[in-house]
């Protein structure tokens, strides 16, 4: 059983590898407005007991730290990605919501907004899919994105898409990179 910790709590492994030595390992997370979560790792050299410089991730829209089974430090890393990926992490939001911050739920709500609506314009573009069948399908998502944003609650349940309606708006065969007029090589070279 995975054992999660707060986004503000390191979690300190004493027999890390360092060489063919052993040294104390600290793991964390960071978090900044506007940028995201990042992971920090640092080590205590062994041979001078000075701590050594912090190594940290490159930014990503949420983490939760965890212990797995066999005592191993590990991220949970939720991108959001896709319809699938909204579902899936917001469920997982809803079941850990009480690990991060206020200001990180917020800024949680605000990813999965925008993800929701970029996924929309995808789908229009890409797709082909016409926006006011796409509205309705995504209009409660977003709703319950909005409120959670506003209120701070755990409404993450709440927002699903269903990935069969969305599907379902999708043009079939259709290709946004053929151009609607043959362009001939030979009219760049009259100009």
């Amino acid at each position: 059983m995975n054992k999660f910790f707060n986004t503000n709590e390191t979690a300190s492994v004493d027999n890390y590898p360092y060489g063919r030595l052993k040294c104390i390992a600290k793991f964390g997370i960071e978090f900044k407005t506007g940028k995201g979560f990042r992971t920090t790792f640092q080590t205590i050299n062994p041979k001078t007991q000075r701590i050594n410089k912090v190594k940290n991730s490159t930014y990503s829209p949420a983490l939760l730290m965890y212990k797995n089974e066999i005592g191993h430090i590990k991220y949970a890393h939720l991108d959001f990605y896709g319809n699938d990926g909204i579902n899936k992490n917001c469920l997982f939001m809803y079941e850990n919501f009480n690990f991060f911050t206020p200001e990180q739920i917020k800024h949680i709500y605000e990813h999965v907004f925008f993800k929701i609506k970029a996924e929309a314009i995808a789908m229009v573009r890409y797709c082909g899919a016409d926006f006011t069948k796409l509205k309705p399908i995504l209009q409660q998502a977003t709703d319950n994105a909005i409120i959670g944003l506003k209120t701070g609650t755990n409404v993450f349940n709440l927002i699903t898409i269903d990935d069969k309606a969305i599907n379902e708006c999708k043009q079939p065969n259709f290709n946004p990179f053929v151009t609607s007029q043959p362009i001939s090589l030979l009219s760049f070279n009259n100009q």
